[in-house]
């Protein structure tokens, strides 16, 4: 159950990362285009927002972290952005971001001691 846990918050994470490069990649920042991005997505972020809080309210009850939990959502949120912005949007990654996450991995498990 702990690892469903997890995996639901990282399956939440990687949705909610998925939501700002599918936006930057295939929309231009207007309104119109933010609203129509908002509308076409909503059903993918209403499903990430379920696992993500199915995942928080579980891993409170068997954890008793909820710290710990965010922490790893965090973390798992931002390799992912990194990642697929360096993809998708073929942008790169600077040391200051790689030193970032390295720091979210450590925070991560000092939370969970």
């Amino acid at each position: 159950m702990k690892f469903l846990v997890i995996g639901a918050i990282i399956l939440g994470s990687i949705v909610f990362s998925l939501l700002p490069i599918l936006s930057a990649h295939f929309f231009q920042p207007t309104i119109k285009d933010s609203i129509k991005f908002n509308v076409y997505f909503l059903p993918l972020s209403f499903l990430g927002n379920i696992v993500l809080s199915w995942g928080f309210i579980q891993g409170s009850r068997i954890f008793g972290n909820t710290v710990m939990l965010g922490g790893i959502q965090t973390g798992a949120y931002a390799v992912l952005v990194a990642l697929l912005s360096s993809l998708v949007l073929h942008q790169k990654i600077s040391v200051f971001s790689i030193i970032g996450l390295f720091l979210i991995a450590i925070g991560t498990i000092f939370l969970n001691k």
